[in-house]
């Protein structure tokens, strides 16, 4: 899945979301609290569900460019990529990238079908989130 969209918001002000997110994200699974220099190359055990852990590893943090990270189940490995652009002061592209590599043949299926039947509902959310954060610079 990508998603690009053009925000009426300096690229660092939507960064700075991303990051906030992540940071307290890490903080409330590992009780760890990090710097934005010390997230490249993180690696926290996450809990999904009662059932499900994930590994999250950070594998890319360029200040005010791009954030990556993978996250790996036993069910299957997830890429995302926040990628941004700055268009002008107060103008910016971001470009989110999202992939998923199944881990058995089951699980392919099982994301196959996911993704036709609520790819477009994840793709239409993301995009109302991206306008949220622009609307509450």
């Amino acid at each position: 899945m990508r998603i690009e969209q053009l925000l009426n918001i300096p690229a660092a002000f939507l960064y700075s979301k991303i990051i906030d997110a992540e940071l307290f994200e890490i903080k409330a699974q590992t009780g760890e609290v990090l710097s934005v220099s010390q997230l490249q190359g993180f690696t926290y055990d996450k809990q999904l569900d009662p059932e499900t852990k994930a590994q999250v590893r950070i594998t890319k943090n360029i200040l005010n460019q791009s954030y990556h990270y993978e996250m790996t189940t036993k069910h299957n490995k997830r890429k995302v990529s926040y990628d941004l652009t700055t268009i002008n002061a107060d103008q910016s592209r971001v470009v989110y990238q999202e992939q998923n590599i199944s881990l058995g043949l089951w699980q392919q299926l099982v994301d196959v079908t996911r993704e036709t039947f609520l790819g477009a509902l994840k793709r239409r959310n993301f995009r109302k989130m991206f306008l949220q954060i622009e609307k509450s610079y």
